[in-house]
């Protein structure tokens, strides 16, 4: 039971809510704060304060978290060690994908590496690279797939796949019966952007500056947070903008949408696997960064 206690416990910390974490667990709020109540009987100790709607950990909060950590990671340990007995992959494994790779890219990979390892249960939670990097260092994560290549302290960093980024026109503007244009013509005409702390406007304004042409010339007119929504804009000719090769396939397959090359330089960047080097690795995450870096990957996706 006091193993129990000190799952929701982790949670509750994790989510910062008892509402979030009693909702990420399936559990009802009351439930959640019994659980909680319990272990600060056993301790004899509050384990939480709460300030202006926020809880805080108190200092014996800390001290839990610290030991329920280690015990944590024991756990997976000894899960680890009994699947090398048994050569039977199982587990849960948390990942995290930037937009562009989670709504295009992982499902196909997650879909071929469940049917290879059925027991192995998997999670995906999608965000901007900015978001999906400061899951994976404080270990909300296990793994992380990201468009950036802006890596923080402590965490790892392997090449996963290729990706070339496209400016992308409606089939009846101007430049739909072209094949390449400058950089310096995109002020020409409105422009739709991703989000601040998305991977793919971290990457454009990288190249365009490499080009000698500076985004904040860009004449944007609004900024989206999803590729799906930047390609409904860009069909229904409110702009143009610039997304992955993998996310504009079908549309230009389909003559919805026109990809147009830059005469200066083509705009090449490399997606990424990141997790924390201090982290303990279950068996089912080695296995899944095993797999990531097999051939074949690129294979798996269809569009």
């Amino acid at each position: 039971m006091l193993n129990d206690s000190i799952r929701v416990f982790l949670t509750v910390v994790e989510k910062k809510s008892f509402s979030k974490a009693a909702k990420a667990l399936f559990l009802t709020q009351p439930a959640v704060s019994f659980q909680i109540q319990m272990l600060e009987e056993y301790y004899g100790t509050r384990l939480f304060d709460r300030v202006s709607r926020n809880i805080v950990l108190t200092e014996a909060g800390h001290m839990l978290l610290k030991y329920a950590n280690e015990m944590s990671n024991l756990q997976q340990e000894l899960e680890k060690e009994m699947q090398d007995l048994t050569a039977n992959i199982k587990g849960k494994l948390k990942i995290g994908a930037s937009t562009t790779i989670g709504e295009y890219i992982a499902p196909y990979i997650l879909g071929a590496f469940k049917q290879m390892y059925p027991e192995v249960q998997l999670s995906l939670e999608v965000a901007n690279s900015e978001d999906i990097e400061a899951a994976v260092h404080d270990t909300t994560l296990d793994i992380g797939l990201i468009e950036s290549s802006l890596i923080g302290k402590d965490l790892e960093a392997i090449p996963f796949l290729q990706d070339k980024m496209m400016l992308i026109t409606p089939p009846d503007h101007p430049w739909a019966k072209t094949d390449s244009i400058s950089v310096f013509e995109l002020d020409k005409y409105p422009f739709i952007s991703r989000e601040k702390g998305s991977g793919t406007r971290v990457e454009m304004e990288q190249h365009l500056k490499k080009a000698g042409f500076s985004a904040n010339n860009l004449n944007v007119i609004m900024e989206l947070g999803s590729s799906s929504a930047i390609k409904a804009a860009v069909e229904s000719n409110l702009g143009i903008s610039i997304l992955s090769k993998w996310t504009v396939q079908a549309e230009a397959k389909a003559g919805l949408l026109h990809q147009v090359n830059f005469k200066e330089d083509e705009f090449n960047r490399t997606f990424h696997i990141i997790y924390h080097k201090k982290k303990f690795r279950t068996q089912a995450t080695e296995e899944f960064l095993r797999f990531l870096k097999s051939d074949g990957i690129e294979d798996l996706i269809k569009y």
